[in-house]
C-alpha cells in the first residue's frame, strides 16, 4: 500500500491557509502583548489576583476557610500562589485567536469570546481550588497534577469551546 493521498480543493486549501496564518499572527500578537510590562502590571496581576480572590470566595461560601492576599490563596494547611500562566489567560488567547481568525460575523465573534472566556474562567476556578485542596491532602502529587493534568485540560478546554462555537456557527450557515 502506498501513502494515503488526500485531495483538497484549492478554495478550501486557501481558506485553511488563511485561517492558520491568521490564528498564528493573532497568537504572536497575544504573546508579544502578554510579555509587556504594561500588560503584566495592569491586566495580568490584577486579573490573577481576581482569580485568587474568587477562588477564596467560593471556598468560603462552601464552608472552607481560606485567606487571600494578592495572588496567594491559602488554608490553614496549604498555600498556593496563582501566577502568570495559571490564570487561564493563555488558554483564553488560544480561544480568542481561533474565534477572531475564523470567518464569521462580529456578533458571533463577540459571543464566542464572551462565552468562551467565561467557560475558561469557571474551569480555571475549579482548577485553582482543586489544586489548593490537592496540595493540602495529597502534596506528593500536587506538582504532577498541576503540570501534567490541569495544564493540558485547560488548553484542551479552550480548543473544545472553540469547536463547539465553530459547530454552532457552521450549523447556522447550513440551515
Amino acid at each position: 500500500m502506498g501513502p494515503l493521498k488526500i485531495k483538497i480543493k484549492k478554495p478550501v486549501m486557501k481558506s485553511l491557509i488563511r485561517l492558520y496564518l491568521s490564528f498564528g499572527v493573532i497568537m504572536i500578537f497575544f504573546i508579544i502583548v502578554f510579555n509587556t510590562k504594561i500588560f503584566y502590571w495592569n491586566v495580568n496581576v490584577p486579573f490573577t489576583s481576581f482569580i485568587a480572590f474568587v477562588s477564596g470566595l467560593v471556598i468560603n461560601i462552601f464552608g472552607g476557610n481560606s485567606h487571600v492576599t494578592g495572588t496567594h490563596l491559602s488554608t490553614a494547611h496549604f498555600s498556593i500562589n496563582v501566577v502568570d500562566g495559571c490564570n487561564g489567560l493563555y488558554a483564553a488567547a488560544i480561544l480568542i485567536s481561533g474565534v477572531i481568525a475564523y470567518p464569521s460575523s462580529i456578533a458571533h465573534k463577540l459571543l464566542g469570546v464572551l462565552i468562551g472566556f467565561s467557560a475558561i474562567f469557571v474551569l480555571n476556578l475549579v482548577r485553582v481550588i482543586s489544586l489548593l485542596y490537592l496540595g493540602q491532602y495529597y502534596p506528593d502529587i500536587f506538582h504532577e497534577a498541576h503540570i501534567f493534568i490541569w495544564q493540558p485540560i485547560i488548553i484542551l478546554w479552550a480548543i473544545f469551546i472553540w469547536y463547539i462555537w465553530w459547530s454552532i456557527i457552521e450549523g447556522e450557515k447550513n440551515k
